[in-house]
């Protein structure tokens, strides 16, 4: 039991210090990048559908999605230079 108590004082002493970091007056906070984005309400429904109709018609989804990536930012870079 020993152990136990230790975990549990070891979990308390890190949420502690997790709590005093949050709360600092002069912490600098970065947007965290492992929060998965959120997708707008329907993504899933259009996405497969968008997926169904490339595939039927011209090819591949991910290859269309990825050349349209490469557009952007191909057009992104010519218009901040």
């Amino acid at each position: 039991m020993p152990n136990l108590t230790q975990q549990e004082n070891q979990e308390a002493h890190t949420l502690k210090g997790k709590e005093e970091k949050e709360n600092a007056p002069n912490a600098t906070r970065k947007p965290s990048r492992l929060k998965k984005p959120i997708k707008p309400t329907g993504f899933k429904e259009f996405e497969a559908l968008t997926k169904e109709i490339v595939e039927a018609s011209d090819g591949y989804y991910y290859e269309r999605l990825h050349k349209q990536h490469q557009e952007i930012i191909l057009n992104f870079n010519v218009l901040n230079r």
